[in-house]
């Protein structure tokens, strides 16, 4: 079985821009990060749980279902977050020309196995 840090190499690797990548949870606690000897991306998470609250109580609002997935970008920076269920997120760093669809594509079919670490 693969760790969670497997699974973070391999988006950070294989995803065009992307700078680190984590598993946060929704208490906003850093569950793992990639690369581990980069900057600690803990107030990161803790902050990216807030922006996620939020949104899930703008979905609630509209009625729209379940919040899936999440892009922001900046200036000097893009992040993708995908929500593995309830409790769990994955998140991804990446340079504004980073390659968002892999992002998307990459977090979507690794999401059950990295799930599969935590059964």
């Amino acid at each position: 079985m693969q760790d969670l840090d497997d699974f973070l190499t391999y988006l950070v690797n294989n995803i065009d821009g992307a700078l680190a990548a984590v598993i946060g949870d929704a208490d906003g606690l850093l569950i793992e990060q990639y690369p581990k000897d980069g900057e600690d991306l803990s107030i990161l998470t803790a902050q990216w749980t807030n922006v996620m609250s939020a949104l899930e109580s703008v979905t609630t609002s509209l009625k729209a279902g379940e919040l899936k997935e999440v892009m922001i970008t900046a200036d000097k920076v893009m992040g993708y977050a995908r929500n593995l269920n309830d409790e769990l997120f994955c998140f991804v760093l990446m340079n504004p020309s980073g390659n968002i669809g892999k992002a998307r594509l990459y977090s979507e079919q690794i999401a059950k196995r990295m799930l599969e670490v935590f059964a």
